[in-house]
């Protein structure tokens, strides 16, 4: 491959907080990823956003001529394939809807405002590729800080399992914007730092326990700031960890040190220096509620995952299902949390994949449909734990609350819905929560609800009494043929209560045949 060839390159934009950014990759013959051009301009969509509330005219103007600048490069290199995406700083602003079209108007660039599941997504998958030791911690547990500028994501893992994704609204420029007008008013304002941060983060109960956590890695936000950082502590640009002892030492250093006297000493930009306390104390705090003797610091951001992302996708044309698994494990863990009854959650979940499987050319839905359908099977019933009355109101409600890495906003919402309605009645557009969704998500919801229902319908004592499961569709009717050694008649009554719905959403009706089964105790062997 070489840099010409049009279907091999991509190009990755992020408009972040602190600066707009922008890498041109190529994807090789053995399908490696090598990066051609990296670029990075500083411009302060934050400074406004987190401040006003609102990206100025003039913070807007410079973001275009920026972007103008990123896309004659583009051509350059003749890359058609990109994506751009827009983080915290213009997620939250008022004016996000004028910013994107202006955008779009001024440079001929599309922008997706991406969600902080999805901005966190990007850097967490990017950390597979950058560092070499990543399933060895994975293994041995740990912890992953992924410090922005806007907020934290926090992952914990456990036994080569993702356990616990937490974001906090605890980013450096944000806790630098917010708390500056207390800078003036006192002589130790790195005390006053510590005290909201620890504020932020003495709540979370994951930490109380730092034997967990023997391993800690850092990630995202300024990673110049961070290498020059490292280089600072190592003396070594190669090395990819700081030993703790180091850190302190560093730390007490520079605590009560300007920013400007930290530009000069560590060679950085102004901005940077002056986001270089909360965020090296952002870190600390983290670091303090582990067991590790050392933190790792692979050079990756959101934007190295973004290119990664649209490489797999768009050109090699395959999705890496470690995320995946990700996903399912979190889910799970989230679903304990809420004392789920484990067993009738993977019965349902396991009959609802089949019935999936076996009616592709029916629904037409696609492998990431089939996910969405697993994680809502997951939970549909977590409500339960809140209370015992329309449940999955509740089971909705968790779900939305919770931190899925790797599902998108709009996902969450569809994998919600379906879980409002395995139970009770289906999804009605005079629903508020069904109405806000577009037309192809409310479409999604319908065949994955009507779906979950027959699933949910078959395990209704919560006895998993079917023991053998064969799905059959022909022209206008679905049969499901069962084997069960137990009575069957509440199930058979939940189901053909339930089989309207799924004919109303694919004009076939559902019918179950049962077919009973003795076990040796009854045939007295």
């Amino acid at each position: 491959m070489n840099a010409s060839s049009k279907s091999q390159l991509a190009a990755a934009i992020e408009l972040g907080s602190h600066a707009l950014s922008m890498k041109i990759v190529e994807v090789g013959k053995n399908m490696e990823i090598r990066t051609l051009e990296s670029l990075r301009k500083s411009v302060d969509l934050g400074r406004d956003s987190f401040a006003t509330g609102w990206v100025s005219f003039e913070t807007l103007v410079e973001t275009c001529e920026v972007l103008k600048g990123f896309k004659k490069l583009m051509g350059d290199y003749n890359v058609k394939t990109y994506r751009a995406v827009a983080t915290t700083a213009v997620r939250e602003a008022r004016n996000r809807e004028y910013i994107v079209d202006q955008v779009k108007l001024k440079t001929g660039l599309d922008i997706d405002v991406i969600d902080n599941s999805t901005e966190r997504y990007f850097a967490y998958s990017a950390l597979r590729e950058h560092l070499p030791n990543y399933g060895d911690i994975r293994k041995e547990g740990g912890i992953i800080a992924d410090i922005g500028f806007g907020s934290s994501q926090v992952y914990m893992q456990r036994g080569g399992r993702l356990e616990v994704s937490l974001n906090l609204k605890l980013g450096s420029l944000r806790v630098k914007e917010i708390l500056s007008a207390l800078e003036g008013r006192t002589l130790n304002f790195p005390k006053v730092l510590e005290e909201f941060i620890d504020g932020k983060i003495d709540t979370v109960e994951f930490f109380k326990n730092r034997e967990y956590f023997r391993n800690i890695v850092l990630i995202g936000g300024d990673t110049r700031m961070i290498s020059k950082l490292n280089h600072r502590i190592n003396g070594d640009k190669k090395k990819n960890y700081v030993m703790r002892k180091d850190f302190d030492e560093f730390y007490r250093e520079v605590l009560y040190k300007s920013p400007q006297a930290i530009m000069k000493e560590l060679e950085l930009e102004f901005e940077s220096a002056e986001i270089l306390l909360p965020t090296i104390m952002i870190f600390k705090k983290f670091f303090d509620r582990t067991a590790a003797d050392r933190f790792f610091t692979p050079l990756i951001t959101i934007l190295d995952g973004l290119a990664v992302d649209i490489c797999r996708k768009k050109l090699i044309g395959e999705e890496k299902d470690e995320l995946e698994k990700d996903a399912l494990s979190l889910t799970r863990s989230i679903a304990g949390k809420f004392r789920y009854d484990k067993a009738h959650a993977e019965d349902v979940e396991k009959k609802a994949l089949l019935i999936f499987d076996e009616t592709r050319k029916l629904h037409g839905l696609g492998q990431r449909e089939r996910l969405l359908l697993q994680l809502a099977a997951i939970m549909h019933d977590c409500g339960k734990f809140i209370s015992n009355n329309e449940h999955y109101l509740q089971s909705y409600n968790i779900v939305l609350a919770s931190e899925i890495p790797g599902v998108t906003r709009g996902e969450q919402e569809i994998i919600a819905n379906v879980a409002r309605y395995h139970s009770g009645i289906g999804p009605e557009k005079s629903h508020p929560n069904f109405e806000a969704l577009d037309d192809q998500s409310r479409l999604v919801v319908a065949k994955l609800s009507a779906i979950i229902r027959i699933a949910d319908a078959l395990d209704r004592s919560h006895k998993q009494k079917v023991k053998d499961m064969k799905v059959e569709w022909e022209s206008s009717r679905l049969t499901v043929k069962v084997e069960s050694s137990q009575d069957m008649l509440l199930e058979e009554w939940t189901f053909e209560s339930k089989a309207e719905f799924f004919k109303t959403v694919f004009g076939v009706i559902p019918e179950i045949k049962i077919r009973k089964v003795m076990t040796n105790a009854q045939r007295g062997i």
